[in-house]
């Protein structure tokens, strides 16, 4: 692989004023300046991920205050079924573009991010196709469900939503975190003023829903568009096809590992919400995920920090900084592990206050599952340093051993924990599914690791 260096940072110190750490093979150049950047540029990132994350934070606290438990289980099951079908469009396109992008097509960004917007198109359309196709059989069978109407709202938005989740995805590969918040600043507003226009004519439903975050997303995704300029450089008619098939075959070199391990995450991490759906009822799904969405603050942390770290990991990568990518992957790992588990304890000490404020009281005989639910972030955030450095390292593969061991604990837990305590099992299945990832992952970790300095100790 090319060696690909970092961009250059503007207003940099000079050699001589920097302060050199590590090894001459993997120096490390530390100043002010890049202090100042990164943290600018961390700062973001976590603004960003913050306000995509206020609109799902938001849109459930108002449905589920607004809507029937009835009605809120559908669009709960609804956006678990979303999710599923987005996990294949994570790593079939934002992975590979996250990680292939700084390290191979560097040079010719701008038409590698058009090639990924035909595939979006591609992709998007098959999978939308099989959400839509679902919520037609559920409205053909039971017009009065409204897991009908959820079903097809979530299948009309997730080509938008997709989209704009890849050109907020083109930013961060870009290292410009600030692009990518105008363009969550801009789908916030547009969305909070909706709901409230909803609100005020009594047009508040899932399939409404789903509609407005589809219109929001595909809006902000063309000023996201226009603010990138990717226009420039544009290749004749004839490569640009033969290009982006290529890029076809590149995604799935590499996510084809993840796709049978998306397949799985989704077994052991979203059978409990339609287990519970199935079993108990479209209103105790809805309590399920009423009680997750405070864990979702942390969870959306993690995702913030691991979309800032994966293209400078790649980028460590493509330069053969392995011992760099090592360190820096341990200590986000410490950090967000430690962060998430004092969340985590916080919110086991107010969960009632917690619960009347989002709620209002609704589902207080349910606050005790929010601090157990929060154990999700936790198991995540003291993996997913070492997560991210796998991916870098171009090991997807891992993803898909962790899972093939998570999958079987989170269904057969399910199963036996649900009869035992019902909801609660549920909710402990969910965190003793994450918690096996989690172990897996760094135990993979661990093992690459020794392998790669027995290679280095070789050489």
């Amino acid at each position: 692989m090319t060696s690909t260096a970092l961009p250059p940072i503007p207003g940099a110190a000079p050699e001589a004023a920097v302060q050199v750490v590590g090894s001459p093979a993997q120096r490390i150049r530390i100043t002010a300046e890049r202090l100042r950047v990164w943290g600018i540029r961390s700062a973001l990132s976590v603004l960003d991920q913050g306000l995509t994350a206020a609109v799902g934070f938001g849109v459930n606290v108002v449905l589920a205050r607004w809507l029937s438990p009835t009605a809120y289980g559908a669009f709960a099951v609804a956006f678990a079924t979303f999710l599923l079908i987005s996990g294949f469009y994570n790593v079939l396109l934002l992975e590979p573009l996250t990680v292939m992008g700084p390290s191979r097509h560097s040079h010719r960004l701008p038409a590698y991010f058009r090639e990924q917007v035909v595939l979006h198109v591609l992709l998007v359309g098959v999978l939308a196709a099989l959400i839509l196709v679902a919520g037609a059989v559920f409205w053909w069978l039971s017009p009065d469900n409204p897991l009908a109407g959820a079903l097809l709202g979530s299948g009309l938005a997730l080509p938008f939503m997709t989209l704009l989740w890849l050109i907020r995805r083109m930013c961060y590969v870009l290292q410009q975190p600030s692009f990518a918040l105008l363009g969550s600043g801009f789908y916030v507003s547009f969305v909070f003023c909706g709901f409230l226009l909803l609100r005020h004519f009594q047009h508040i439903d899932p399939l409404t829903a789903f509609g407005l975050m589809g219109i929001g997303s595909l809006l902000s995704a063309l000023v996201l568009w226009l603010k990138l300029d990717l226009k420039q450089t544009q290749t004749p008619r004839e490569p640009q096809r033969m290009l982006w098939r290529e890029a076809a075959r590149e995604n799935w070199s590499y996510g084809r590992w993840l796709v049978g391990s998306t397949a799985l995450s989704s077994i052991s991490n979203q059978v409990q919400m339609f287990l519970v759906a199935s079993t108990v009822g479209l209103g105790a799904a809805g309590v399920l995920r009423a009680m997750q969405i405070p864990g979702l603050v942390m969870t959306h942390v993690n995702s913030a920090t691991g979309l800032l770290i994966l293209p400078a990991f790649s980028y460590d990568f493509g330069n053969g900084s392995i011992a760099r990518l090592r360190h820096k992957a341990s200590l986000v790992s410490l950090a967000l592990g430690g962060g998430t588990l004092a969340f985590a304890a916080a919110l086991a000490l107010t969960a009632s206050r917690t619960e009347h404020l989002l709620y209002g009281g609704k589902y207080a005989e349910y606050a005790w599952l929010m601090p157990v639910l929060a154990l999700v972030p936790t198991a995540l955030g003291g993996s997913i340093g070492y997560s991210m450095a796998l991916r870098a390292m171009h090991r997807p593969h891992f993803d898909l051993v962790a899972n093939s061991i998570a999958a079987p604990v989170g269904v057969i837990s399910a199963i036996v924990l649900m009869r035992w305590w019902g909801l609660g099992g549920a909710a402990a299945s969910i965190v003793l599914s994450y918690a096996t990832y989690a172990v897996m992952t760094c135990w993979i970790y661990r093992a690459a690791a020794q392998r790669s300095r027995k290679e280095l100790c070789k050489t």
